[in-house]
């Protein structure tokens, strides 16, 4: 008889997604501005943005 080929367990563990390495973006200093975050709330003009509000 054949014995069942069984998987490596802590390489099955360590193959999960919680182990993979990831970049971690600075919060202060080099390489900490996001394009995107800056330009959320932004507006052509400011008192458009007052006449979208009012009734």
């Amino acid at each position: 008889m054949s014995k069942k080929v069984r998987p490596n367990k802590a390489k099955s563990i360590i193959a999960q997604p919680l182990f993979r390495s990831r970049q971690e973006r600075p919060g202060k200093g080099k390489g900490s501005y996001r394009r995107q975050a800056s330009q959320q709330n932004w507006e052509a003009f400011p008192f458009l943005g007052l006449l979208k509000k009012l009734p």
